[in-house]
């Protein structure tokens, strides 16, 4: 078995342990699977490729493996590789345990706690009365600020589902102010012209009406009311084109207070597209009132309407 001192003066370390490791009739999968270090790093090594491998402390630990596992002096072989890579780790020896002198007297005597104790009780004392003052701050600040009005917060609203092209409508856009009252004289003559207005003719009534539905014929030759009546729970846009396929829409509206209304009537068909059909309490065809189709699948309900009815 070759030992360190048959190393030749100019031959690299790598070239060494690769000669020391053949002599021992081992591969150099042999030496990785005892070594517990990837052939990889075994070729780099042996290679004397020192900057491909990690940091100088991991080359070390892999030096030590290698020479413990091919029966080497590892401090010998640590010391060829700094002296071959000129590296300014240095190798010590553990430097010997100096005498400790003997505990006094004194020192052996316990130590007072009153300091230590006294400065924990201060320290609570400051943390509570900073508390107090932090309360009476905040609740003054509260008295001379009183925390206006905030509208209904729209953050646990998901988002509509507006298609390309849509615009965007002012939320409510019918009358939804709450001291906006309408009588039912107005209502009356609302429907009145609403059965009389073409197709694309459009009517908002507001929630403070008494009435919570305008009411008329079942069947009126295909012509189609539709009235959705928000429920307050979040806001949803709403879409009404006269075919699935069209690329306009002939009314689009954002309703979100309690018991808002959009009204629309209109000959033929009907598609509607109701972003949130969360946002709608009640839905009426031609004063019948009648359940907004739940989809199967998503959150948009899409449907179309013809003379009062949903079509299936």
């Amino acid at each position: 078995m070759i030992q360190l001192e048959e190393k030749n003066p100019n031959e690299r370390l790598g070239d060494f342990l690769a000669r020391v490791r053949e002599s021992q009739g081992l591969s150099i999968e042999d030496l990785a699977e005892r070594t517990k270090i990837s052939v990889k790093m075994l070729h780099f090594i042996e290679a004397s490729d020192w900057k491909s491998l990690p940091v100088e402390a991991y080359v070390r630990s892999y030096l030590n493996s290698v020479s413990s596992k091919l029966g080497l002096d590892a401090k010998a072989v640590l010391k060829m590789y700094t002296q071959e890579v000129g590296s300014s780790y240095e190798i010590r020896e553990a430097e010997p345990i100096k005498n400790i002198a003997p505990v006094t007297e004194d020192e052996k005597k316990p130590r007072s706690k009153a300091v230590p104790i006294a400065i924990v009780a201060i320290l609570v004392l400051l943390i509570v009365g900073l508390h107090f003052v932090t309360r009476d701050n905040a609740a003054s600040d509260a008295k001379a600020n009183p925390p206006a009005a905030v509208a209904a917060d729209d953050s646990s609203e998901v988002s509509q589902d507006m298609p390309e092209g849509a615009i965007k409508v002012p939320v409510d856009s019918s009358k939804d102010e709450k001291t906006d009252k309408v009588t039912q004289a107005e209502i009356d003559k609302a429907v009145k012209k609403a059965e009389n207005l073409p197709a694309s003719a459009t009517i908002f009534i507001s929630s403070t009406s008494k009435k919570d539905t305008v009411t008329g014929p079942v069947s009126d030759n295909g012509r189609t009311r539709i009235e959705l009546v928000g429920s307050g729970e979040m806001r949803s846009w709403v879409g009404i084109k006269r075919d699935e396929d069209d690329d306009e829409f002939v009314k689009e509206a954002n309703i979100a207070t309690v018991d808002n209304k959009l009204v629309y009537t209109a000959s033929g068909t009907l598609y509607i597209v109701i972003g949130e059909p969360r946002a709608i309490s009640k839905m009426y065809l031609n004063g019948v009132e009648t359940p907004v189709p739940v989809p199967k699948f998503g959150r948009v309900a899409r449907f179309s309407v013809y003379d009062g009815r949903v079509l299936k």
